[in-house]
């Protein structure tokens, strides 16, 4: 087992180890070279510079070994440390330390080590300087002495490495704490007072930036009394005389405030006692200076107040006993100053109330903290009890021990009348008012709740409120909810709550809790108030913010500063540069106007006079030339600006300028390439858009109008209003392109997209761009023509569809054909009389061919698909077939159906039945039934003054089978065949939308 004190001495060791800093670490060069000088010095193939953590070995140098770090079990370092500063194994197979050693016996095979050990100055072994073969070897006393020197200078590395990572930090914890010191202006000044070092609390108290006061004087923040009086020199000298020069007086801030400050100035000396220059401390005193004389006003006042004070005043002892109250306790109460000593005070104390009131006083007296209590004191003029709230609280001495107690009681009586008053209020309240409960439940919702969210008070209550609130609010709000309940504290969230109608509204939803006079959360009183509309408005003000934001850093924008009280004028180097001068120099309301064109000074002049009288409205916008102070070259400037009046007068000036000089000259051609735009966008048919990638603004010709229906203000003049309208299938797919052109290097763009027309309906558009890039291959401009390919479109899919629909028809066609010849040849007895009938089937079904072929096989009118059927019937005897139906719309299918068959039963009729002689007729009637869930369609063939009929047939003859196949499979209606001594009568039923229905040729 390990002693405790090995145990205490290896522990030692890592933390010694552990202050180096140094495990997992990079390769270093200076521990590198250490490495490869051992390797070199001992002619081994294998050196490290190895630190023994804690389990492992990390080799912060190595060479030969290729890996880092190591297991420190079998490892031979871990004999090293143990040694006196050396282990030397020439053959490690012949010591048996290691000659079971698994690096010995397998890979790879270690048989020399040497190994001098890394110590810290405390004598702590963390690491070793080793060399390793696998051969043995012997070293020379020299080489061992090098390998140990090279331990040394391991270890001088260490703490150098060490030592300068400490000072980096130390500087950097001082730069920290000088730049954390934001209440103080710390100021360095050279011998001769002017500034070296400016920090951050500086610049936050005076005002002035680090790069406007270094190599100024200190002057700038005294005030011109105290330069007057050399006062920055006497204080110098006073630092000098007596090591500090502590003041405390005002001092003035780069706006011209004064402020009262207190500091000390004192001398900065080199270590040889060379004075290198002064250090000055500030500190801004100013709301202490008025808190101090705010308190002793506020205490005369007080002193004065009590006395006439409409509330009781009391004071008493440490002990709780009453030692003063003022004059309004005993004119309310009757009671004289004996009378109240003591626990006298509460004879007038409700009977009710009494032990729970001094209670409460008697509680707070023994713990020493402040109480609240509400209180019924009868009145001394008619005996009647009113409630009053008492405060009081414990006033400590400087040790910290109570030595009085100070109170009020207010009358809170018409409080506790307008709380009645209230509870009926809150069923009229214009917003939602709950009391809670401590466990998160509610026991109360006013009727607003009711009647917004729909539900009753057996849904809501106690915990069915949280169903209306909306999926993604309901957990933050619940965990809002649950914090405030745990901590007591104000309840205030915001969340979505469902209107009756399913309509989401947000909600500011707050609570306060109700505590008892044990300062016991007992219950929360909330309100829910509609903010929806306010949302909104925050919405659009940040979207603003944002837009106005990003036109400001895309712009190159200078900005002024006219001070009209100090006569200061504040230029940028954006400004300063529009007026030909370089940055820093000095600029006054002179240098404003020499630097004007002369044939605009007078006018410019005029305009900001204009702006500064407290009668117009302060707006400055201008534009005007400047010719350069230095520079000579003449400039067109676009400024705005905004005088600020205070008490009658203006005393700032502010705005911004812009160089518009480009602009100025480029006006001209932009007007005639603006003319030649306008005459090409007017000669085509296509929606020419310009847009601008840097403000997302787009510019459209009038034939986006023409194009896709819409009015000119209903245009947006945005990228987002044409994204908006792209379909949303598109949308992803055609902004995904687009932008990867903009954001690329290519110039061209295209795509084909469905855009929404102003009827609602989509456009298809093939859209195609060309993008504009600046010096820097940035795209800053887009331009291009959207081209309506609709008709196009349902040109290529009308094709489409239609060569689908022959190859469907061709081979629907065929089947039917070869059906009707299978029919018409299985059982023929007479092949001419088949031949016959086979190509009178044929006839017919071409007729009903043809009337579809005309509706492009969309739609048939059942009228002309009846007289195809039987042209031929009608043609003998015109008047013998009578038709009557309304108009009715079939389908493809049902229409080649319902020809077939008609036809068969005009060819029975024409051969046994009515039609057979010439007193025979046929009634063919039709008409929509509108009952149950869908509408039907009947048609009824009746066959009048043929043969008669003796008897129904006692087979079913192929025209029979193909009514019902070609009729009732093919449209799922029934087929019914009635042999009436007086005719054939057929009935044909099936739903209304399954004679119209157009199968598509794909499900087919």
């Amino acid at each position: 087992m390990t002693r405790p004190s090995d145990l205490s001495t290896e522990q030692a060791r890592l933390e010694a180890l552990a202050r180096y800093q140094v495990l997992d670490t990079p390769r270093e060069e200076n521990f590198d070279s250490i490495a490869e000088l051992a390797a070199e010095i001992c002619g081994t193939p294998i050196a490290a510079v190895n630190l023994i953590a804690d389990g492992r070995q990390f080799f912060k140098a190595e060479v030969g070994l290729g890996v880092r770090e190591a297991p420190l079990d079998t490892a031979f370092c871990r004999q090293a440390i143990l040694q006196e500063d050396f282990l030397y194994v020439p053959d490690a197979t012949r010591d048996p330390r290691f000659e079971c050693n698994p690096l010995v016996t397998g890979e790879p095979g270690v048989r020399f080590y040497a190994g001098a050990l890394v110590k810290t100055a405390e004598g702590h072994p963390i690491g070793t300087v080793c060399v390793l073969d696998t051969k043995p070897r012997e070293l020379s006393t020299r080489q061992q002495g090098s390998l140990k020197g090279l331990a040394r200078q391991t270890m001088a590395q260490l703490e150098l490495r060490r030592t300068l990572r400490e000072q980096r930090e130390q500087q950097l914890l001082q730069e920290r704490i000088l730049d954390s010191a934001s209440d103080y202006a710390i100021i360095a000044m050279d011998c001769g007072g002017r500034i070296t070092l400016w920090n951050a609390g500086a610049e936050r108290v005076l005002g002035w930036t680090e790069k406007e006061m270094l190599g100024e004087r200190t002057h700038a923040f005294f005030t011109p009394e105290d330069r007057a009086a050399n006062r920055p020199e006497i204080e110098m000298g006073l630092a000098l005389e007596h090591g500090s020069a502590p003041d405390e007086r005002w001092h003035r801030r780069k706006n011209g405030v004064r402020f009262w400050a207190n500091g000390e100035l004192m001398p900065l000396k080199a270590e040889n006692g060379e004075i290198q220059g002064f250090l000055k401390i500030l500190r801004d005193r100013t709301q202490q200076r008025l808190d101090v004389a705010e308190r002793n006003a506020s205490e005369l006042r007080f002193r004065s107040l009590v006395e006439v004070s409409p509330q009781v005043v009391w004071f008493s002892d440490a002990h709780g006993n009453i030692t003063y109250c003022n004059p309004i306790w005993y004119e309310f109460t009757g009671l004289s100053p004996g009378d109240t000593s003591g626990d006298g005070w509460a004879s007038v104390i409700h009977p009710g109330h009494r032990n729970r009131v001094l209670g409460v006083w008697k509680h707070a007296v023994e713990a020493l903290g402040s109480y609240e209590v509400e209180i019924p004191f009868r009145r001394a003029s008619d005996g009647q009890y009113r409630w009053f709230l008492a405060r009081g609280k414990p006033v400590f001495d400087a040790a910290g021990h109570v030595e009085s107690w100070i109170g009020i009681a207010v009358d809170i009586h018409e409080r506790k009348q307008a709380e009645q008053r209230f509870e009926a209020l809150t069923e009229l309240a214009p917003a939602i008012i709950w009391f809670g409960n401590p466990d998160g439940s509610l026991s109360y919702l006013n009727d607003f709740w009711y009647s917004y969210t729909g539900q009753t008070a057996e849904q809501a209550l106690p915990l069915g409120w949280a169903d209306v609130i909306h999926p993604d609010d309901l957990a933050p709000l619940q965990r809002i909810w649950d914090d405030a309940r745990a901590r007591g504290v104000l309840y205030d969230t915001e969340a979505r709550l469902r209107r009756r109608d399913g309509v989401y509204r947000w909600f500011l939803i707050r609570a306060e809790p109700l505590v008892d006079e044990g300062g016991q959360v007992v219950g929360w009183l909330g309100s829910n108030t509609d903010i929806q509309d306010r949302k909104h408005t925050e919405d659009a003000l940040l979207k603003a913010q944002d837009k106005l934001r990003l036109a400001i850093e895309a712009t190159d924008i200078g900005i002024f500063d006219y001070d009209l009280v100090t006569g200061d004028l504040g230029w940028d180097v954006r400004t300063q540069a529009l007026f030909g001068l370089p940055p820093g120099a000095p600029v006054s309301y002179e240098t404003f106007l020499d630097g004007l064109h002369p044939e605009d000074r007078s006018r410019v002049d005029a305009a900001v006079q204009a702006v500064l009288d407290p009668a117009n409205t302060g707006l400055y916008d201008i534009e005007y030339r400047t010719i350069g102070l230095e520079d000579g070259i003449e400039r067109w400037v676009a400024a705005k600006g905004q005088a600020i009046i205070e008490n009658g007068r203006a005393v700032r000036f502010i705005g911004t300028v812009r160089d518009v000089s480009a602009s100025r000259r480029a006006e001209q051609e932009l007007r005639e390439t603006e003319e030649r735009l306008r005459l090409a966008a007017r000669a085509t048919n296509d929606a020419i858009w310009d847009w601008n990638l840097g403000s997302d603004h787009i510019r459209w010709n009038e034939a986006v109008q023409t194009l896709f229906g819409y009015a000119a203000d209903e245009v947006g003049p945005s990228g987002s209003w044409w994204k908006s309208h792209i379909h949303p299938d598109d949308r992803d797919r055609v902004k995904a392109g687009i932008y990867a052109v903009i954001n690329g290097r290519s110039e061209h763009w295209s795509d084909e997209y469905r855009f929404l027309r102003a009827d609602g309906s989509y456009a298809d558009i093939l859209d195609r761009g060309y993008v504009l890039r600046d010096e820097r291959g940035h795209a800053v401009r887009m331009i291009g023509a959207m081209l309506d390919i609709s008709a196009r479109k349902r040109a290529e899919e009308h094709q489409k569809l239609l060569t689908n629909e022959l190859q469907h028809r061709v081979k629907n066609s065929l089947a039917l054909v070869q059906a009707i010849a299978s029919q018409t040849f299985r059982n023929a007895t007479d092949i001419d009389e088949a031949r016959e009938a086979f190509a009178a089937r044929l006839i017919s079904l071409g007729r009903a061919h043809d009337i579809l072929t005309q509706s492009s096989w969309t739609a048939a009118p059942i009228a002309e698909v009846i007289e195809g059927s039987l042209s031929v019937h009608q043609q003998a005897g015109a008047s013998r077939i009578r038709i009557n139906g309304p108009n009715v719309l079939l389908g493809a299918k049902p229409a080649l159906s319902l020809a077939l068959a008609l036809h068969e039963l005009a060819t029975n009729a024409a051969k046994y039945g009515a039609l057979s002689i010439e007193t025979g007729v046929v009634e063919l009637r039709w008409h929509v039934v509108h009952e149950a869930d869908e509408p039907r369609f009947c048609l009824t063939w009746s066959e009048h003054g043929g043969p008669r009929l003796q008897a129904p047939p006692t087979r079913k003859g192929f025209g029979s089978r193909l009514i019902e196949r070609s009729f009732a499979a093919e449209v799922g209606g029934g087929v019914k065949l009635t042999y009436a001594p007086t005719g054939l009568v057929c009935r044909l039923e099936a739903p209304l939308a399954s004679m119209q229905e157009q199968r598509s040729e794909i499900a087919a």
